[in-house]
């Protein structure tokens, strides 16, 4: 039986293409697979943006020490007994910083405490200082108005309450609710404080004799302001002087 001969060209081809397959396959999929900087440009820019910050923090911190080791490196004392001085003397920086900033704010406090008026070398203000009704107050009131059976009455227009000293409580539009055989009413509004001459004439009928002789006591000041506003205005009217005869000259 005689021996095949060898097929060295088909042999050749493959080796040739299992060698392109165990290149070419690693070096393809190096080419089409993302860099790092790629992967974070394209799925996580935040990643991507601390990471440069951190970066660039190294950087400098490590640029910072190459610096202080070269002044350090300058001195004939060691490295270390320079480097101790250096932050001894931060320190105290920091510490004077912090305590300059800590009197401008005092000083600043002080001078807001004055001008508002508190805190010392300022004078006491007396506060006057209107009760505090408590709810508790109000329901006692009710509970008291509802005893009395108290009423609503519709359709009143203004209350007015005379004081001693010749003003008036005005209400306007309030809601009244009475009881009128206990003798009591309940208004609900808000009371303003104003002159009786505000409020007339409409008032003129709800007058009782005190109120009507405050009013005539204010209309009598009225007129006697008026009297010396007129004496005024004659008092500067100039006198009559003497002077040419114009009369006989035209004749």
């Amino acid at each position: 039986m005689s021996k095949k001969a060898t097929n060295w060209k088909l042999w050749g081809k493959m080796m040739l293409g299992g060698a392109a397959i165990c290149v070419g396959g690693p070096a393809f999929t190096i080419w089409v697979t993302p860099t790092e900087e790629e992967l974070f440009k394209r799925y996580n820019p935040e990643l991507q943006k601390r990471s440069l910050e951190n970066r660039e923090k190294t950087q400098a911190e490590f640029d910072h020490f190459v610096t202080k080791l070269k002044e350090y490196s300058k001195s004939d004392r060691p490295i270390w007994a320079v480097r101790d001085e250096d932050i001894e003397r931060q320190r105290i920086a920091q510490l004077a910083a912090k305590k300059q900033k800590d009197n401008d704010l005092k000083a600043q406090q002080e001078a807001m405490r004055k001008e508002s008026g508190l805190g010392k070398g300022t004078p006491r203000r007396k506060v006057k200082r209107a009760p505090a009704r408590s709810a508790a107050d109000d329901k006692k009131l009710q509970a008291a108005l509802k005893k009395l059976n108290v009423q609503p009455i519709q359709a009143i227009e203004e209350v007015n309450m005379f004081k001693s000293d010749g003003n008036v409580l005005h209400f306007a539009a309030p809601k009244v609710h009475a009881a009128v055989p206990a003798n009591t009413f309940a208004i609900y509004g808000q009371g303003e404080d104003k002159e009786l001459t505000e409020l007339v004439p409409g008032i003129l009928n709800q007058l009782g004799p005190d109120s009507l002789a405050s009013l005539r006591k204010l209309a009598e000041s009225y007129q006697n302001m008026q009297k010396e506003g007129k004496d005024g205005e004659e008092d500067d009217i100039p006198d009559l002087v003497e002077g040419e005869n114009f009369e006989s000259k035209v004749e």
